[in-house]
């Protein structure tokens, strides 16, 4: 069964905004393009409601999403990081909730959650390949949670871009240890300045977790679940969230979780 229309065509449609905006100003040369060219095929699956769409289009997603550099570039002239901050100000005690923590101080919980916060893209790869290749019953139902969480990240990256405390007031002060430096480094190579409000890193990983409990595979939502709320605890640890996304973010996993995880596990 493919995914749902509500959410497929949404999405296929801000996906195809985002790459002719790409595209018009574009920072590389051949991506837009690529994604154009996906873009089509995914449309294509789409309108003969074939199954394979589900994953395709998460593909899709996932080759667009470099695109938003160029976006934030060229396109955006407003970012919402002060009206991020000061909300989470009001919520943490007059601080942001970053500010409470200072990584560069604590080199081993900095390297444990650095590497939980790059097992972000195995989780979701590694979730979405099981349910595309076992092609069980419940895997329409992961895939609408899966790309409907997506949508509404890039409608709120679009709509409060922000590019996060990492980037604005609390700048990285020399990370040690042997895995945060290079992690740390990565994530700033690739940042697109306006990927923070909702937290995908805090939904979608909390998703997976419940969507698999619920979807009889109880040992592995057990495994994946410190991984998972490493992943959370990160994206304020390392400085890349206000704590206001990550609330949000939790928001968006129970809603979708409840709409679309099985329920008898």
């Amino acid at each position: 069964m493919p995914i749902s229309p509500r959410i497929a065509r949404p999405l296929l449609a801000l996906l195809a905004a985002i790459i002719v905006s790409a595209a018009l100003r574009p920072l590389n040369p051949w991506l837009p393009y690529a994604a154009a060219t996906a873009w089509l095929a995914v449309l294509q699956l789409h309108l003969a409601r074939s199954s394979w769409q589900n994953v395709a289009l998460f593909a899709l997603v996932w080759l667009v999403f470099p695109l938003l550099k160029a976006v934030n570039a060229y396109w955006l002239a407003w970012h919402a990081d002060g009206l991020l901050s000061a909300a989470d100000s009001a919520l943490w005690g007059g601080k942001i909730l970053p500010a409470y923590f200072r990584y560069e101080d604590f080199p081993l919980a900095a390297d444990v959650f650095a590497a939980c916060y790059f097992a972000f893209f195995f989780t979701v790869a590694g979730a979405s390949a099981y349910y595309a290749v076992r092609r069980r019953a419940s895997a329409p139902a992961f895939f609408n949670g899966l790309l409907g969480i997506y949508l509404f990240g890039l409608m709120g990256y679009l709509l409060l871009p922000a590019a996060g405390p990492a980037f604005t007031t609390l700048p990285d002060g020399g990370a040690r240890g042997l895995i945060a430096p290079h992690v740390i480094a990565v994530v700033n190579d690739g940042v697109t300045g306006m990927d923070v409000f909702p937290s995908l890193h805090t939904a979608l990983p909390l998703f997976i977790t419940a969507f698999l409990w619920r979807d009889g595979c109880c040992k592995t939502a057990l495994a994946l679940l410190p991984v998972s709320l490493g992943i959370v605890g990160a994206t304020v640890f390392l400085r890349y969230h206000y704590g206001v996304d990550v609330l949000v973010g939790i928001l968006l996993a129970a809603a979708f979780a409840w709409r679309y995880a099985p329920k008898t596990a």
